[in-house]
């Protein structure tokens, strides 16, 4: 029986993006769990799914969906011989590009629907296999 490669998806809350993520890779076959890097600092009594040096450590590959958190997470954890990737993939309504800027009038569910998920399945399609 052949061993799972066990993926680690990354984003800044580990609510969203990365619990996406991780379902989506499950689906094609691979070991998952997520996590976010950032508490909510609107908000501090709002839950959020920290990462942990066990979660980083139990992973073959970690996937950071965005440019930005990548410092903080080799700042936090203990990253050595970890094979990292990178995509960029916002989830805010103001980032997208304009031409995008219709989308920004929806609901956040029909935005995750509509721009989120998509971008992370275009995304991470030019990185599968995972190894």
């Amino acid at each position: 029986m052949k061993k799972k490669t066990k993926v680690l998806c990354v984003c800044a809350k580990g609510m969203n993006r990365s619990k996406y993520l991780a379902k989506y890779l499950r689906g094609k076959g691979y070991s998952t769990t997520h996590g976010g890097i950032e508490p909510y600092k609107e908000n501090p009594e709002w839950k959020w799914n920290p990462l942990s040096q066990k979660k980083i450590d139990w992973a073959d590959v970690i996937i950071v969906v965005r440019e930005r958190l990548v410092g903080d997470l080799k700042k936090k954890f203990k990253m050595k011989g970890k094979n990292i990737v990178v995509l960029n993939v916002t989830d805010s309504k103001r980032l997208i590009p304009e031409e995008f800027k219709e989308l920004r009038d929806l609901d956040h569910h029909n935005f995750q629907l509509k721009w989120t998920r998509p971008q992370l399945r275009k995304a991470i399609k030019g990185h599968l296999p995972l190894k």
